[in-house]
């Protein structure tokens, strides 16, 4: 076993957390404080997640106020996330602070999405 984390630390493997894919289709809407869609949610897990932004983030390090909303389920996950990286058409976060109601929410996001991609 030692070996095989070896092996992935020197790939780069940095990822502590499972991450589930986010159908396109689903539409959930990463949004700012006021409301105003940020993007659309492509990947989730444990420790953050990745979206695809309507407009372009720089790796400024700060913390940004978000929402994960899930219109089909009334989901609202709202937390503090810092980016840790962008690239064209995608942006990785990491949660900052999330506090345990909306960490139980988040994890209802994550079960669905993780059962629809079993199917």
């Amino acid at each position: 076993m030692k070996a095989h984390k070896q092996e992935n630390d020197t790939q780069g493997n940095r990822r502590k957390f499972e991450r589930v894919n986010v159908p396109r289709d689903a539409q959930v809407q990463v949004m700012d404080p006021h409301g105003h869609p940020m993007g659309v949610l492509r990947q989730v897990g444990r420790g953050g997640f990745m979206m695809e932004p309507k407009s372009t983030f720089t790796n400024d390090g700060k913390a940004h106020r978000l929402t994960i909303y899930d219109r089909h389920e009334d989901i609202r996950v709202k937390f503090d996330a810092k980016i840790l990286y962008v690239e064209p058409g995608m942006a990785g976060f990491q949660f900052v602070g999330l506090d345990a109601n909306n960490a139980v929410e988040l994890g209802i996001l994550i079960g669905k999405f993780y059962e629809a991609g079993r199917g």
